[in-house]
């Protein structure tokens, strides 16, 4: 009898309880397609590989020249995306805290290292119902139904058992899966991860009607790292995103809910092939300015954040002018990267007061965490993080719906869909002077 209770209570808890907005409020889904580059708006092959895409776009707006943030890289530009500010105002600086000793293997997963506003506590003080799916930085977020999006660094737990600890409710995935939304073992990956997160995100939708959805799209990014971005996997790893959309779309045809919805896709950077890995910490190594052992960095003088287009590197003691001309020389002599002091790091190429030097990949290059590979490795694939304001680092949007003119948009920046949004749900979000 108290199983049945337990798996009763389980069954009913997102049909039954919790917060739920109303089909006749107004809405916002805003969904993320990682790495959904500009240019393939502009593609002869549009309309045929992406059709919900090109469909949602005869709807209303297009813009395939999006500026993002820098480093161009996903939490920072998807923190952009809700707050409407750019990283030296909302804090998150790069997907990765600097924590060397740790090889930097943790991210920016939580809410409360952002330091503004944002359409989630926006919305929570107006009292709308909220719901995010793989939403980065969003753990301990104020949103009434959510899984956030973070994964395990090490053995000690596994990658969903870690999320279910921080899902809202804490019963929103365990509920999901005694309805069998969620299966019952493993961590899916790949397209299985897409495709389990998508089943999350419908399922929620369609029972609570949140006047928010915050929905992060991410194999399209992973697949362009390891193929490139002219790929074939890449065009079918899109193809696979742009059915997805269409199954939402579908459920808003089916229930005459254009009305009173805006859909807004959006991308948080562009990509750039390379055909070499750069592993500056084994160059710092080798001169003995830090040890590499077990896969841990220890014991350093000078060591470096890689982020793909750009690497970010500090000096334990930035007053020593001796040892920092010697690391200036090295870098100097370097093909694989243009090298940048503090000086000019500012305005689009802001980086943290602690950045000593700021590196930016030349073409065919890109900067990579592999410390257990050479300084410079023979290795194709995809990378982004660096100038925001070069072609291929641009993004895309497409929006239609409730409130959305039918136009093509010049140009824009990823900052102001989250103004846009505060527009379409009254939010009052202040817009940075």
């Amino acid at each position: 009898m108290r199983q049945f209770i337990l798996l009763f209570t389980l069954s009913c808890f997102l049909g039954c309880g919790g917060p739920r907005g109303g089909w006749d409020d107004p809405r916002v889904i805003l969904i993320s397609i990682d790495g959904f580059r500009g240019d393939i708006l502009n593609s002869e092959s549009f309309s045929k590989d992406l059709p919900n895409l090109a469909r949602l776009s005869e709807m209303g707006e297009l813009c395939p020249n999006v500026q993002t943030v820098f480093p161009s890289l996903t939490y920072p530009a998807h923190t952009s995306m809700i707050t409407g500010v750019l990283p030296d105002k909302h804090g998150i600086v790069n997907n990765r805290p600097y924590s060397p000793e740790k090889n930097f293997v943790d991210w920016y997963w939580y809410a409360d290292s952002i330091k503004v506003p944002t359409l989630i506590t926006k919305s929570h003080e107006k009292g709308l119902v909220t719901l995010g799916v793989s939403w980065p930085v969003t753990v301990g977020a104020e949103m009434d139904w959510m899984v956030p999006e973070m994964k395990s660094v090490n053995d000690t737990i596994s990658t969903i058992n870690l999320v279910r600890k921080h899902d809202r409710p804490e019963t929103f995935l365990e509920s999901a899966k005694v309805r069998g939304v969620v299966p019952e073992d493993g961590n899916p990956s790949g397209y299985n991860r897409d495709l389990l997160l998508h089943e999350v995100f419908m399922d929620a939708f369609s029972r609570k009607a949140p006047h928010l959805s915050l929905y992060h799209m991410i194999e399209t990014d992973l697949i362009q790292h390891k193929f490139g971005k002219k790929s074939n996997e890449a065009r079918d790893a899109f193809m696979f995103m742009d059915s997805l959309v269409g199954n939402i779309m579908a459920f808003l045809d089916e229930n005459e809910l254009w009305e009173t919805t805006t859909l807004i896709i959006a991308g948080d950077h562009g990509f750039r092939d390379y055909e070499k890995r750069v592993n500056l910490n084994r160059l710092f190594e080798k001169e003995g300015w830090l040890n590499v052992k077990n896969g841990l960095i220890s014991d350093w003088q000078v060591v470096c954040l890689a982020s793909g287009g750009s690497g970010f590197v500090r000096l334990k003691d930035p007053s020593n002018k001796a040892f920092k001309k010697k690391v200036r020389l090295l870098l100097s002599k370097q093909q694989a990267f243009e090298t940048l002091e503090q000086r000019h790091m500012n305005g689009v190429l802001w980086a943290s007061p602690r950045t000593d030097f700021l590196l930016l990949a030349n073409k065919g290059y890109g900067f990579v965490r592999s410390i257990d590979q050479p300084y410079l490795v023979d290795s194709p694939g995809g990378s982004h993080g660096g100038d925001p304001r070069y072609s291929y680092l641009k993004t895309g949007f497409i929006a239609g719906g409730r409130g959305i003119k039918h136009r093509k948009i010049d140009s824009m920046a990823v900052m102001d869909l989250a103004h846009k949004i505060s527009d379409l749900l009254d939010l009052g979000m202040e817009k940075a002077p």
